[in-house]
């Protein structure tokens, strides 16, 4: 059985090498066809969704900024002196292709549940440096191994559905009030499938879907190289500079200190006063000055800040895209036909599973969690509360849908095949059965819970 699970999973990558686009082109395209179902299946004239997709197009404007933000405070934390160690002392623990895979899957989910940014980042920064270790190594599988272990981690602190409805002020407010974490992504329930598939079933995956020893390539030279300057690239080392009034300020680690102390100390208070009440901005917040404080120094500090913006072009590019999509969906009336087909075969014990297949579909066209319950979540709240059904029960089953179905959705990919230069779909083909695996996990939980 292993041996036809090895050329499943090597069949699917090969093929989605074919037709898998670039995540741009993917942004395009979902243009095209969210056009075209709003004048044939919603009614919209052909200028009308264009004003739509026009109207919609800066409406992630904010948001984006706090998603660039989650990258770049995960990218400065994950360059730090002290976790460039870390990581070099850690790369020694593995010494097979399967240790590898298993190695990244666990340290990227563990740190991904903790803070997203900085668990794909680290991901992003391990992957080479493995590769440069080992001389048999299945990079692919290394790479897919990652992504799998953020999709599966990041369901923590740090999830964006969670920390928008914990924060005052969000959209839906008025009609479910403030959600505390501990309702929605630290819930028993949700932490103890995470638990299980973090821990139980994702090794088992991997080891099921990993060739044998024997079968395992020995990287390319060239490719092991490239490795080298990617590690050499990811180290900040000290210069020796002329001493000016510039240099000596941007050298300075009395003013990370004293910058580090007012932001940090507002950290401190706001954990005294409101314990782990945590809301979006206060994250990004959090992060950002444990990077300052961590990098020693302003300009290494701005140094790396700048190296993490590099990674966000996607974000900057394609949001604006997916807001351009959002507008017209929600403008033309197109959400409501699509989530009404799962309302109207849901039953109360089947909602979960409905909310968790609309949020996977959803997200292939909007790949933004605050984007999507935007735009989905009133209607699926609403029908869940028709149905009985609680807002937090209806969210978990929401945000664990949009999350995991960022397997075959590329865009969040995009930071960690940049560092580990590669494409989507040189990995599209194992992600596509890691999706189809962890929906049978979660939702079987849904209804045990």
């Amino acid at each position: 059985m292993k041996r036809w699970l090895i050329k499943l999973g090597q069949s699917l990558n090969m093929g989605m090498d074919k037709y898998t686009p670039d995540s741009f082109l993917f942004a395009v395209l979902l243009t095209f066809v969210i056009y075209v179902m709003g004048i044939t299946m919603a009614g919209q004239s052909p200028f009308a969704m264009i004003e739509y997709w026009y109207k919609g197009f800066w409406g992630f404007l904010a948001f984006s900024m706090q998603m660039v933000l989650m990258i770049v405070t995960g990218y400065t934390l994950a360059t730090t002196p002290l976790v460039s160690k870390l990581l070099d002392r850690a790369v020694g623990i593995p010494k097979t292709s399967m240790g590898a895979a298993t190695f990244i899957f666990l340290t990227t989910a563990v740190l991904s549940f903790i803070h997203w940014g900085f668990g794909i980042v680290v991901g992003a920064l391990l992957a080479p440096r493995l590769g440069r270790g080992i001389e048999r190594l299945d990079f692919k599988f290394l790479v897919a191994s990652s992504y799998l272990g953020w999709c599966v981690g990041a369901i923590g602190l740090s999830i964006s559905i969670a920390l928008l409805v914990n924060s005052p002020g969000h959209f839906l407010e008025k009609k479910i009030g403030i959600i505390p974490l501990s309702q929605t992504s630290l819930h028993p329930e949700l932490l103890v499938m995470t638990i299980i598939s973090t821990f139980i079933i994702a090794p088992a995956l991997l080891w099921l879907f990993h060739p044998e020893d024997k079968d395992v390539p020995v990287l390319d030279a060239k490719i092991r190289e490239r490795f080298e300057k990617a590690v050499e690239s990811s180290t900040t080392e000290d210069v020796t500079e002329e001493k000016t009034f510039a240099t000596i300020v941007e050298n300075s680690t009395i003013i990370t200190v004293l910058l580090s102390l007012m932001g940090l100390s507002f950290c401190v208070n706001w954990f005294a006063t409101k314990g782990f009440d945590i809301q979006l901005n206060f994250f990004n917040f959090l992060m950002l000055f444990a990077g300052i404080a961590l990098h020693g120094t302003p300009k290494k500090f701005y140094t790396a800040f700048c190296d993490g913006v590099k990674m966000t072009w996607g974000i900057v590019l394609q949001y604006p895209f997916y807001a351009g999509i959002q507008g017209m969906m929600q403008a033309s009336g197109l959400v409501p036909i699509m989530v009404g087909w799962f309302i109207a075969i849901s039953t109360p014990e089947s909602f979960p599973f409905w909310t968790y297949i609309s949020a996977s579909i959803v997200n292939l066209f909007i790949p933004s969690s605050g984007g999507i319950l935007l735009i989905q979540g009133p209607i699926m709240i609403d029908a869940g509360m028709k149905l009985g059904l609680g807002a937090p029960e209806v969210l978990r089953a929401f945000m664990v849908g949009e999350q995991i179905s960022n397997l075959i959705q590329p865009f969040f990919a995009i930071p960690l095949l940049a560092m580990a230069g590669m494409k989507m779909r040189d990995i599209m083909g194992y992600c596509i059965v890691f999706y189809v695996v962890f929906s049978v996990v979660y939702n079987i939980g849904f209804i045990i819970f």
